[in-house]
């Protein structure tokens, strides 16, 4: 589990761990999302119905919503709102799932685990 974890940790800062998608013939990167990135993203998802994010991204009659999210999700910002909604609603959700898929809990219990380690290393005087 360490080897894992610190790998993970490394590649995020070697900024190796990231998605490519593509929506309306595009590839977009999408790097693990930031709090801001985040809040963008859940801004426009929050009004659509549904009790788990995967029943969110199944709903199909919100194209504006998800382009307005995958926007926050790659830029930061609206920036590609126009220009990702020439995508399909499947092009999008998808792009959308592999975009929260980099914040897994999975991998969130890993790193918690490697930085408890650290922390114990760090703290203990060499005897």
């Amino acid at each position: 589990m360490e080897q894992n974890a610190a790998k993970i940790v490394t590649s995020a800062i070697l900024d190796m761990d990231f998605k490519t998608v593509v929506v309306a013939g595009n590839a977009y990167i999408i790097m693990p999302p930031t709090m801001k990135k985040l809040a963008g993203a859940g801004y426009w998802l929050s009004g659509i119905k549904g009790d788990t994010i995967k029943e969110v991204f199944l709903s199909k009659d919100n194209i504006e919503a998800f382009s307005h999210a995958l926007s926050w999700l790659i830029q930061g910002d609206e920036s590609l709102f126009e220009e990702l909604l020439n995508g399909t609603d499947k092009e999008l959700s998808d792009a959308l799932e592999e975009a929260y898929s980099l914040i897994s809990a999975e991998n969130f219990s890993k790193l918690l685990a490697l930085a408890k380690n650290v922390a114990n290393l760090t703290a203990k005087p060499k005897q």
